[in-house]
């Protein structure tokens, strides 16, 4: 028996064993065909074990949602997951097909100009294929036509509801929307050009740029209708909507360009930050052209309907391109520097959010040399290019800024610096847009770093996110204001599903869980069942246990935790014929070498039918610990290794309860020595924090 069990058997040989309502059951065997591959003649490691549990567990879900076994929203049609199964596939032909000619010494990065050359929108010949493009998406439909989405909106929805927490506030949000912008690229044929913004930022009134005009965006003021996305709907129905010029965000300016470039990490200029350090995150620089345009595309859950989006997004990705170069020539690689402590979904080796259309691109992948290669970006223009040799630019002042459209006046003449008769027409277009009430989408994204005073107020307000994007977005959706309203009551302990390596800080950090079950949010589907965690010290750089020789040796221990005496185990229940997952934290003293405690994780109700559920646990350095199951060995009750996989069924007797506080008041008593029986009550899981030098799982 190894160690670590033979501590176990002792604390918990003479407590009251009782089964629960909990079954052990065989591990899934994909899962554990997973397992093995992504172990397959490696060396043991907390890390990589880590890893390997996210990744294969992700791919199992996304499997059985794929195979209808599992609740994924709206019907998902089959044509609209061949259409996007068909762009990943051109994708990656693409990237393997570079990497062949790379490896033969036949292509080099600047021979991809062509397809994915992407340029200024306003040099010649950069925007006309994009808008014909957009044009012929909205006409088109790859999902039958009674879904109500045409292909534009069909790629238009990934962005939106539970995919955006892993899109942004967090180091995904670059490798996230990298892939986005590939996605429609293909679909289209054509590169999409970039929107640097900040060459309307430099003009006296940025309003007046030559892009809010029927060559380029069309109108920026109220209903959309001129230029080529005039007729354009959103997934509601209604018109495009812009309110420009408000908000208190800037367009991205050159000095934010250069405050993300002063950096060199790429945690540096990751969410989330807050104070100063804000003031250099790519994100935060990228929030303001969205919040000046304002309508929809200030709003993330309906930016993408607006194809503005796509044009400010593809500048974003080439000042991440700017900054992985710098990198690189500051002797630092950009496919490996990634952040160690992120938000959950943004892992270096997690899936990126498509669901419920399957893909295998981790942001490891996504940030790699290989994609990167498939798309080369035109110099921004500057005066001594000419301003790359565009006729809607020219030199002033030392630097590039855009003309003004031909409807526009002297700055100041009239508000927003239009002609008398262009100024009433958008006064009819804003006073539509009002009269239409708040956009439905949520909340703004947050405010960008700078600020521009010469924005005027944005009056269109904010309405709860609509349920025809929640559905549109064919996957769990959830609805902040609805969401805030379910859980307020529910709990107030910690969770967001699968975060990493917590921080040092962070040991009275609050999660919420979300508490969605096959689409609904209701206390009544979960249960909650108490979980005991067995902790043992990491060692320190000398392999023994610092704890056994003072507080003195404290700094030189390989988990660098906060030291005061508490730190957090983590346990999650993931659905593995359910769409569920909760989170849950258990606190321990690690000072001590050992410190046992219990915690209480929700799972499925098995009064709504019963399922199977998948324990995992880890603590706060990433170490996963070893599932131990109160199991029946020769008619008695005894913990013995498992794979962590049960059954949830109505058998008695149960351990479950209906809130956390009842559930961990069931083994309360077995604490209690003196008076605990054989009858008390024993939680079915135990986990095992050790450091056992191999992988935590038995199948």
């Amino acid at each position: 028996m190894m160690p670590g069990l033979l501590f176990v058997s002792l604390c918990v040989g003479f407590l009251g064993l009782s089964l629960a309502l909990l079954e052990p059951i065989p591990f899934p065997a994909s899962l554990q065909e997973c397992y093995e591959y992504r172990s397959y003649n490696m060396t043991p490691s907390f890390e990589a074990a880590h890893q390997i549990q996210q990744y294969c567990y992700r791919n199992f879900e996304y499997q059985q949602i794929a195979s209808g076994k599992v609740w994924s929203g709206t019907n998902i049609t089959i044509q609209g997951i061949n259409y996007i199964d068909s762009l990943f596939r051109q994708i990656f032909r693409e990237v393997e097909e570079m990497e062949r000619q790379n490896k033969n010494g036949r292509r080099t990065k600047r021979q991809t100009i062509g397809r994915r050359y992407r340029r200024e929108v306003r040099s010649p010949g950069a925007y006309q294929p994009f808008a014909d493009c957009i044009v012929r998406l909205q006409n088109q439909f790859v999902e039958d036509p009674s879904t109500g989405r045409n292909t534009y909106q069909t790629l238009a929805a990934f962005h939106s509801g539970q995919a955006l927490r892993t899109a942004h506030g967090g180091p995904g949000f670059a490798p996230w929307h990298r892939i986005y912008l590939l996605l429609l690229e293909t679909a289209c044929g054509a590169p999409i050009p970039y929107w640097e913004s900040g060459l309307d930022h430099d003009m006296e009134d940025p309003t007046a740029s030559i892009l809010w005009s029927d060559d380029f965006f069309g109108n920026g003021n109220g209903v959309v209708t001129t230029g080529p996305f005039r007729s354009m709907r959103t997934i509601l129905g209604g018109p495009i909507i812009r309110n420009y010029g408000t908000g208190e965000g800037a367009l991205f300016t050159k000095t934010g360009y250069n405050a993300v470039l002063s950096r060199t990490r790429y945690d540096d200029i990751s969410e989330p930050k807050q104070g100063a350090a804000y003031f250099f995150t790519l994100e935060g620089h990228h929030n303001g052209p969205h919040t000046w345009t304002g309508g929809h595309l200030a709003r993330p859950n309906s930016a993408p309907y607006d194809p503005v989006f796509y044009m400010h997004h593809s500048y974003v990705d080439a000042v991440y391109e700017a900054f992985r170069q710098r990198q690189r020539q500051n002797g630092i690689n950009p496919e490996t520097d990634y952040p160690v402590n992120t938000p959950p979904g943004h892992g270096f080796d997690d899936l990126i959010d498509f669901r419920p259309y399957i893909n295998q691109i981790t942001n490891r992948y996504a940030m790699s040399d290989a994609v990167a290669n498939l798309v080369t970006y035109e110099p921004f223009a500057n005066c001594r290019n000419r301003c790359n040799g565009s006729p809607h630019l020219y030199c002033q002042n030392g630097v590039c800024v855009s003309r003004n459209r031909p409807t526009a006046a002297p700055s100041g003449t009239f508000a927003f610096g239009d002609s008398d008769g262009a100024f009433r027409r958008n006064q009819e277009r804003m006073r539509f847009a009002e009269a239409a009430g708040p956009i439905p989408a949520g909340e703004k994204f947050r405010t960008a770093p700078l600020r521009d005073i010469r924005n005027q107020e944005d009056r269109l307000g904010i309405a709860p996110v609509a349920p025809e994007i929640q559905a549109a977005s064919m996957q769990v959706r959830e609805v902040q204001a609805r969401f805030r309203r379910d859980v307020s009551h529910l709990s107030k302990n910690e969770s967001l599903h699968h975060g990493s390596h917590q921080s040092i800080s962070s040991i009275g950090r609050s999660y919420t869980n979300s508490f969605i079950l096959d689409g609904v949010v209701d206390q009544k589907r979960w249960v909650y069942v108490p979980v005991r965690i067995v902790y043992t010290r990491s060692p320190n750089v000398k392999g023994t246990d610092p704890t056994l020789l003072g507080n003195s040796e404290l700094q030189n221990d390989v988990c660098q935790t906060a030291h005061s005496g508490a730190s957090k185990v983590f346990v999650a229940s993931d659905g593995l014929d359910y769409y569920g997952n909760y989170k849950e934290f258990a606190i321990i003293d690690e000072r001590q070498p050992v410190s046992v405690t219990t915690t209480a994780v929700g799972i499925k109700n098995p009064e709504f039918g019963e399922g199977e559920v998948l324990f995992t646990s880890y603590d706060s350095c990433g170490r996963p610990c070893r599932p131990l199951c109160l199991t029946s060995v020769n008619g008695q009750q005894k913990y013995k290794a498992c794979s962590g996989a049960f059954k949830i069924s109505s058998a008695a007797p149960t351990l479950y309860r209906n809130s956390y506080k009842e559930a961990i008041s069931v083994s309360l008593s077995s604490y209690n020595l003196v008076d605990s029986s054989l009858d008390d009550a024993s939680p079915p899981v135990t986990f095992v924090c050790g450091n056992d030098n191999a992988w935590p799982w038995v199948y």
